[in-house]
Order: C-alpha cells, then sequence, then structure tokens
C-alpha cells in the first residue's frame, strides 16, 4: 500500500513540475531574439535585446574548428584558409542563423593579413534558422604589393547583426578574431617593412597615425594616382579620408576613404580621374592637396581623431640606374618597338622595398616549383636589386633552380645549393630543356665571318628570324659580330645568325656589313 501510494505522490509531483515548465517555455529561451521594450507593441510584452558577444580578440582561433562566435543565436566559421602565392589567399566561410524567427546579416568588409588591411566587401543575409557558405579571394599582386608572401597572421573583423532593430541594440558581434595558419602566434610574426620609394614624403605622423604619400603622378589613363601608406598607431578603428582635394591649386570634387584597424596599416591610392582633370581644365599636374581626417569607427567619439592639410610636389621622374654595376648578367631585357630594327627601352618605377629572404619559409617549401635560366652568364644575387651582392656568378643557361616567390620582377629561387634572385625575364618555369647542339658557326672558308652593326638606329637582336621574336639586346651603330650563317625569316627577308660575345641570335642582314661571303643554312 505504501510502494502504490508513492507511486501516485512520485506522479503527481512530476505533473505539476511538468505544468511549471510548459507555463514558462519561451520567457528565457535563449535562441529567441526579442525586440528592446520601446520598439514592442503595447499588445506585446516586455522583452530584451541580448547582450553582445565578447570578441575574442587576439585569441588563437583554429581554421575549420573553432565557430566565431559560438552562441545560441548565431555561429560563423572559417572553414579553411588557403594561400597560393600565384593565386592570392581564399577564405570558405559557413554560418547558421540558429534564430527561429530573426533574420541576420553577416558582413566582413575588410581584414588584415600579416598586419595589412585588405578589402573584402563580403555580405550575406541569413534568414531565421537557414545556413549558408561563402568564400573571399585575397588577389595575390595585393598581397606582393605589402611585401606578404607567406599568411602567418589573418584577423577577421565580422559583423554581425539585425538590422530590424535601432542600430547598435540588435548587435551580436563586432570585433576581432586572429589565426594563426603557419603556426606562429601575435608575439612571434613580423610584419613586413613598409615600402619606400625616392619621392616619398611623410604626410603625417603623430601618436595616432602616420600617412606617407609615396608617390604622385599621372597613370598610362592620364588620372593622377596619389599612392599612400597608412598606419594606424591608436587603439580604435580609424576611418582615413582624403577631402578639399585639389589638383595645382584647382579644387575637384574627388574624395576616398579608407578603413585602418587598430595597430594596423594598409596601402590606399587617391585617385583623380582625368575626366574631372578635363572639366577644370588642369593640365601636366604638378602638385596635389588635400585634407586628411582620421575618425574613429568604434566606441562614443565621432569626432575627428586628427586633420591635417598639405601638399604634396610631384617628383621628376626619377633615375631608374641601381648604381655602376651594370653587370648583363642581371640588366632588365629590352622590348622592341614596332619596328624591327630598334628597341626602345621603357622607363621602369622604383621597385617598393620588400622583406629579403635568405632562406625558404615552409610556405616557399610547399608552393615551389621547378624552373630554369634561360640565358647565358646570368647572375644571382642576394636581394631583388643590381644594387645587391652577387651570391653567384656566369650561371650557365638552362641551369636548374627551384622557384619560391616573384618579387617585383626578382625570383626568390634555389640554385646550386644557394638561395638568391634572379631577374623574372632570365627564368623560365618548368623543367629545364634536354641539351641540343648548337647551330653551325662554320663558313664556307671553315670560320665564322666578322662583320658589323650598320644602321643609324639601334638594331634588335631577336630570338628568332622574325619581327616579333622576343628581342634579346639591341645592338648600336658600328657594335662588331661574329656571322654565322643566313636564313630566310617568316617575313621572308634574309636574317643572319650573328653573336656579339654575350648573346646569339638574328639580325635582319640589310642591318649588317660582313666582310666575307655568308653561308646559306
Amino acid at each position: 500500500m505504501k510502494g502504490k501510494n508513492l507511486r501516485t505522490g512520485l506522479l503527481i509531483l512530476a505533473a505539476v513540475l511538468l505544468l511549471a515548465l510548459m507555463a514558462g517555455c519561451g520567457k528565457n529561451d535563449p535562441s529567441v531574439l526579442k525586440l528592446p521594450e520601446h520598439t514592442a507593441s503595447t499588445n506585446a510584452a516586455p522583452q530584451e535585446t541580448p547582450a553582445p558577444l565578447t570578441p575574442l580578440g587576439d585569441r588563437f582561433c583554429r581554421v575549420g574548428q573553432e565557430t566565431i562566435p559560438e552562441s545560441n543565436l548565431f555561429s560563423f566559421i572559417l572553414t579553411s584558409a588557403n594561400y597560393d602565392p600565384q593565386q592570392g589567399l581564399l577564405l570558405q566561410l559557413s554560418y547558421t542563423n540558429k534564430s527561429t524567427n530573426r533574420s541576420f546579416l553577416v558582413t566582413l568588409d575588410y581584414l588584415a593579413v600579416n598586419g595589412y588591411m585588405q578589402d573584402t566587401a563580403f555580405a550575406a543575409p541569413v534568414a531565421a534558422g537557414q545556413s549558408g557558405t561563402g568564400e573571399i579571394r585575397i588577389e595575390a599582386d595585393s598581397l606582393r604589393s605589402a611585401g606578404i608572401s607567406s599568411v602567418d597572421e589573418l584577423v577577421l573583423y565580422p559583423y554581425i547583426y539585425d538590422d530590424s532593430v535601432p542600430a547598435g541594440q540588435g548587435d551580436l558581434v563586432d570585433g576581432a578574431f586572429s589565426f594563426y595558419p603557419t603556426g606562429l602566434t601575435a608575439k612571434t610574426v613580423v610584419y613586413p617593412v613598409r615600402q619606400r620609394t625616392p619621392q616619398e614624403a611623410t604626410f603625417l605622423d603623430n601618436t595616432f597615425a602616420t600617412v606617407v604619400i609615396l608617390s604622385a603622378a599621372e597613370n598610362a589613363a592620364g588620372d593622377v594616382d596619389v599612392n599612400c601608406y597608412l598606419e594606424n598607431k591608436s587603439d580604435r578603428l580609424l576611418n582615413f579620408a582624403w577631402k578639399d582635394v585639389s589638383i595645382n591649386g584647382t579644387p575637384v570634387s574627388t574624395t576616398e576613404e579608407a578603413v585602418v584597424a587598430s595597430r594596423m596599416r594598409r596601402y590606399a591610392t587617391l585617385t583623380v580621374p582625368a575626366g574631372e582633370l578635363s572639366a577644370q581644365g588642369i593640365t601636366s599636374p604638378g602638385e596635389v592637396s588635400f585634407r586628411m581626417v582620421g575618425t574613429p569607427l568604434s566606441g562614443l567619439m565621432t569626432s575627428p581623431l586628427f586633420e591635417q592639410q598639405g601638399t604634396y610636389r610631384f617628383a621628376a621622374t626619377p633615375d631608374t640606374s641601381t648604381g655602376t654595376d651594370t653587370d648583363p648578367g642581371d640588366e632588365p631585357e629590352l622590348e622592341p618597338a614596332a619596328t624591327p630594327d630598334t628597341a626602345v627601352p621603357e622607363t621602369a618605377t622604383p621597385a617598393p622595398t620588400t622583406v629579403i629572404y635568405t632562406s625558404p619559409t615552409s610556405a616557399h617549401k610547399k608552393n615551389a616549383k621547378n624552373g630554369y635560366v634561360s640565358k647565358e652568364g646570368v647572375n644571382m644575387r642576394s636581394g631583388p636589386d643590381t644594387k645587391y651582392k652577387k651570391v653567384k656568378s656566369d650561371i650557365p643557361e638552362n641551369t636548374a633552380v627551384v622557384l619560391y616567390e616573384l618579387q617585383n620582377g626578382w625570383w626568390f629561387l634555389k640554385c646550386d645549393g644557394k638561395y638568391g634572385y634572379i631577374r623574372q625575364d632570365m627564368i623560365h618555369q618548368g623543367k629545364a630543356p634536354k641539351a641540343t647542339e648548337p647551330p653551325s658557326e662554320a663558313g664556307e672558308e671553315g670560320k665564322a665571318q666578322k662583320g658589323a652593326v650598320a644602321t643609324r638606329s639601334k638594331a634588335a637582336m631577336r630570338a628568332e628570324a622574325d619581327k616579333d621574336s622576343k628581342c634579346l639586346t639591341e645592338l648600336g651603330d658600328g657594335k662588331e659580330l661574329t656571322v654565322y650563317y643566313k636564313t630566310k625569316g617568316k617575313d621572308g627577308k634574309t636574317w643572319y645568325y650573328v653573336s656579339d660575345g654575350k648573346h646569339k641570335g638574328f639580325i635582319r642582314s640589310d642591318l649588317v656589313k660582313v666582310k666575307g661571303k655568308v653561308p646559306s643554312k
């Protein structure tokens, strides 16, 4: 009897508890995002907006394994981060809205790679109970221009919110989340040094920020490009804005903005379109003036943190020589002009300062490629410029190399057990070709003939007997040559196969004066 009464009592108690739970269901359900009290209808019960989640900040997040943020309402995951020196950085994202009756918007307007900001402009609405995926690609050129060759630190700045409630009251997260794909930490990552140019001038430098104008000039389209380096030294997200822009003292309507996160850097370009210059009657731009304004994008402060007006005068075309070392083993190749007998060099722009590697990183080794030297007597240097010392000289043509990274027209590579840099136009990708017999160098009398360039302009020596073939070098009037044989080119004209002592190739016969008889081939 006692056992029966005990069971009955337990059943009654369970029923009472169940009714109590049912009565309270929904009042404290964290999966339901509720409107703030002052926006609810008069018939609705008081509701609350969940407090924003605490950002992870510099906490290490494992790619593909950890959600940012993880909550009862929303999850956002960086599922993979793949970097290739030629293709760039590809991020794969996934996200889930766990709410039963609210839609959210997940945005990621920018991120930072090794301390340098990159624009992404990613945005995706996610309906209640729905999931989605997305991807973000950062081009290799953008990373390379910042001196980045290995993604050691990746900082995401996602903003997830419900825009159906008043601004700031539907925010779930607005913070920074750091990843270290190569195993480094916030204390061991080394940010690349900034670009430096002969024309640069410091526009602003205070306790909050640094702004350097690296260069300013007209581009090929007639626009004026003002290339700048921005650094945020503050503990706030800053918006850098170019305002009151004028060219040669004439105001233009152009403005520009760039966001830089705390302790981060970026490169940005203010571009004044050619149409704007024409509309204002501006010709031969020589100086640019503007007001730089830095305004916080987070916190209660909405007034500018700093403002500064200044003028930058365009530098004259810089001397592109790199010293007295003019060894042709690593001098640039000159592209030919339209006519077959001339080759006109273009003025090169100064290369930015980049990270100088003495040995390959793990990312370099992972993405290494085969290559070979495509010229005879090539030099390898300790940095990507002829101003750096030679690591190895007179490298034979077709020597196999291991290619790691292309920096400003120079390959960082391994050759005969040594690491260094060789110009891009002296390297071919792929496996070195098998050795072939060189063309006969004997004339009818059993020896090559002597000759000389005979033209008032420079003659182009080409890789093949064709006016559209690659120009190997250009030779001035009177340059002595060794002439081996003659052949008919694709243009129907006669070409000589010659050597100037450093290069071997073809020159059109009417541009060469030969002392003896040249055999045909």
